[in-house]
C-alpha cells in the first residue's frame, strides 16, 4: 500500500546515518506533506559514534532545505533499552500520536533491539491507514518493502475482553468480582473472560486474583 503524500517519517538510527539518509531522499521523492515529521528513535545510551551519525543525518537533511521548504520538523525520541517491554511503551507513545497519519516506518539503523521495538510497537497502535513498512538491507542500500504484517499477527482482543484489559491497572491484582462491579458484568463472565486472557498469556495468576502479564502491558 502507497500514499501520493506522506505526513511522517519514521526511522531507527544505530552508528551510521547511510540508511537514513537514503530512507529521508525516498520519502521527499514520494512526497511529504507540508509540515511532515521526520521521527527518527535512537537507543537511550550514549554513544559517540550515533552522536556523529545524529548530526551528520541534520546536516544533510538541512542540505536538502525540507525545513525550509516544507516546514518538515525533525524529532529525536531516545528509547531506553535495558527493558523490552518499557522499549516498547516508549515508542508506542510517541507514534500513537500519529496513527490517524499516512505513515511511513523504516527500519533503517544496525541497533536490532531498537528495530524489533519499533517494529513491536507499530504492530500494536490502531492505525487509521496502514503504515507503509520497510527494512534497510544493512551494506547494500537498498531496502525491502514488508506486507501488513499487523494482519496476520495481531491479537484477537476485542470487545469485553479488550474492556476488561483497559479497567487493570499495570502492577495490580484483580479478583474477578472486584472487576465484576466495576464494569457491571456477571462475575462468572468475567471469570471466565480472565481465564481466556491468561490462556493466551496477556493476564496471569496472582495471589488468588488476576494481574497483567509482561505482554498484557503492551496491548494497554
Amino acid at each position: 500500500m502507497g500514499f501520493s503524500m506522506l505526513d511522517a517519517l519514521i526511522m531507527t538510527l544505530g552508528f551510521e546515518p547511510g540508511p537514513l539518509i537514503s530512507a529521508v531522499a525516498s520519502a521527499a521523492a514520494e512526497g511529504l506533506n507540508e509540515g511532515a515529521k521526520i521521527v527518527v528513535f535512537t537507543a537511550g545510551f550514549k554513544d559517540e559514534r550515533a552522536e556523529r551519525a545524529w548530526l551528520q543525518l541534520q546536516t544533510v537533511i538541512g542540505m536538502m532545505e525540507l525545513p525550509r521548504r516544507l516546514g518538515v520538523k525533525v524529532e529525536r525520541h531516545e528509547v531506553p533499552l535495558h527493558d523490552f517491554v518499557d522499549a516498547v511503551r516508549s515508542v508506542k507513545q510517541v507514534i500513537d500520536e500519529l496513527r490517524g497519519s499516512k505513515v511511513k516506518i523504516s527500519i533503517t539503523g544496525g541497533m536490532r533491539a531498537l528495530g524489533l521495538a519499533v517494529f513491536t510497537a507499530y504492530m500494536l497502535v490502531e492505525w487509521r491507514y496502514e503504515p507503509m513498512l520497510e527494512v534497510y538491507l544493512e551494506g547494500r542500500g537498498m531496502a525491502l518493502a514488508m506486507p501488513e504484517m499487523r494482519r496476520l499477527f495481531k491479537l484477537a482482543v476485542r470487545g469485553e475482553k479488550a474492556a476488561l484489559l483497559k479497567a487493570m491497572e499495570p502492577g495490580k491484582p484483580y479478583r474477578p468480582a472486584t472487576l465484576a462491579a466495576a464494569l457491571g458484568k456477571d462475575r462468572s463472565t468475567v471469570y471466565r473472560h480472565l481465564r481466556a486472557l491468561a490462556d493466551i498469556g496477556v493476564v496471569e495468576r496472582t495471589n488468588g486474583g488476576f494481574s497483567l502479564s509482561r505482554l498484557g502491558l503492551l496491548l494497554i
